[in-house]
């Protein structure tokens, strides 16, 4: 299991693999080559925004950030992959903490995600998020207040879903002490990209 201290490395490990220099790299992200590097080399952090987008521009599948071992070939069938309570790929970021499930399964159509979020305030989360594909977030426990580009922001207390178009911009802002808990189902640009590539 990689942690967040080594997804900078294997970030600059798939681009050099791949011949492909900052520059590149910065032209197809719209970050600057400068943050790039600080993003390779640990001393900037690395939220889900800034992964799916360089995943993206890398045409790989985000879990390859969490596994060593090659991926599996376009037309394997039969694959399963069982999370127990509490495993995964933690990432821990200033207002979200994210378990990743079934991070050894390459070539995903969708990355679940478990979920805490603590930013209080749309002030304390600043600019809002956004990412290629669509997303559906259901409450587990607590109440969430969704920000949206286009909608006037909106509470979800326990139960409470919503799907969206994750390429408008968006936060979820914890209304509860200590910190809503929430499930996460997103579309990956990256992996949608390999599919398209793949032999039919």
């Amino acid at each position: 299991m990689i942690d967040q201290a080594g997804l900078g490395q294997k970030l600059r490990e798939l681009r050099r693999q791949r011949a492909m220099t900052l520059a590149t790299l910065s032209e197809k992200t719209r970050y600057s080559a400068s943050a790039l590097s600080k993003m390779e080399n640990e001393l900037l952090g690395l939220t889900y925004d800034k992964l799916t987008r360089i995943t993206a521009a890398l045409e790989v599948d985000i879990g390859s950030l969490f596994v060593d071992t090659p991926q599996v070939p376009p037309q394997a069938a039969g694959r399963r992959s069982i999370a127990r309570r509490g495993q995964g790929v933690n990432i821990h970021t200033g207002f979200y903490d994210y378990l990743y499930l079934a991070p050894e399964l390459s070539r995903k159509r969708f990355l679940p995600v478990l979920g805490k979020v603590h930013a209080s305030s749309i002030e304390e989360f600043g600019p809002l998020i956004r990412h290629e594909g669509e997303e559906w977030m259901y409450v587990l426990k607590g109440r969430v207040e969704v920000h949206s580009e286009f909608y006037e922001p909106e509470i979800l207390d326990e139960g409470d879903s919503i799907y969206l178009d994750s390429r408008m911009g968006h936060a979820f802002i914890s209304k509860t002490a200590g910190g809503a808990e929430i499930i996460s189902i997103s579309t990956d640009s990256a992996e949608e990209l390999i599919h398209a590539k793949s032999p039919k």
